[in-house]
């Protein structure tokens, strides 16, 4: 019963972090094309995100989208190895 909670305590900690890195990930290539074309980004967005935001957004985002990458990559090579384990 114990290891069924493990699972499902890991699956739940994996779906947050792939959702929370999707986010991240969408957030800093948002930010970097409002960086390189703010001419187009800028109308789009009412004026709200301005080349100098977007620089300053796209520099905040990059310890968590690194960080995440990492524990998202942690998470997909334990999950499977625990499916190999159980499969064996």
């Amino acid at each position: 019963m114990r290891d069924c909670m493990d699972i499902t305590g890991k699956e739940t900690l994996r779906r947050a972090v792939h959702y929370l890195f999707a986010l991240v990930t969408l957030a800093y290539l948002i930010s970097g094309l409002g960086i390189t074309e703010y001419r187009a980004i800028e109308p789009l967005t009412g004026g709200m995100l301005t080349k100098a935001l977007s620089f300053t957004i796209h520099g905040m985002l990059l310890v968590p989208f690194v960080l995440l990458l990492a524990l998202h990559i942690y998470l997909v090579l334990t999950i499977r190895s625990d499916r190999d384990k159980k499969r064996n």
